[in-house]
């Protein structure tokens, strides 16, 4: 059980994380490494950037 709610923490927490932080960016570099850094700051900064992307997503900011 805490497998999947880690997991699916980690899934909303690289999705916020490219609603907020990466929003209109264009990154250059190999796919690990880009994939590797959004998920390491959606999980470090999920708890913040969660509520922010659900806000931008509603309000269409």
């Amino acid at each position: 059980m805490g497998f999947l709610i880690i997991s699916l923490y980690c899934v909303i927490a690289y999705w916020a994380a490219g609603k907020t932080v990466y929003a209109n960016k264009i990154r250059i570099g190999r796919s690990v490494d880009l994939v590797g850094t959004r998920l390491v700051v959606g999980f470090m900064f999920g708890i913040i950037l969660i509520p922010v992307a659900i806000i931008r997503v509603i309000f269409r900011i």
